[in-house]
């Protein structure tokens, strides 16, 4: 299985990673890495289920925009 470091370097987004909270970097691990649903990774962190979508999707959109910044920058 690609670890999330190998699925971020491919992506180019590696760099931008260690700027998502503790908390995001976590969703996603556990979302597209071990394949939890987001029902699941809300009973494991003790939150609802749409608060976990919304920090998942928060997450994925924080590493396109600095993504984005990035490019432009070159």
């Amino acid at each position: 299985m690609n670890t999330l470091e190998d699925i971020l370097s491919c992506l180019n987004l590696h760099h931008n990673y260690p700027r998502l909270t503790d908390r995001e970097k976590n969703i996603l691990t556990l979302y597209y890495l071990k394949g939890y649903t987001d029902i699941e990774i809300a009973r494991r962190l003790g939150i609802c289920q749409q608060n976990v979508n919304r920090q998942r999707r928060r997450g994925i959109s924080k590493l396109r925009k600095l993504r984005k910044e990035g490019l432009k920058k070159d």
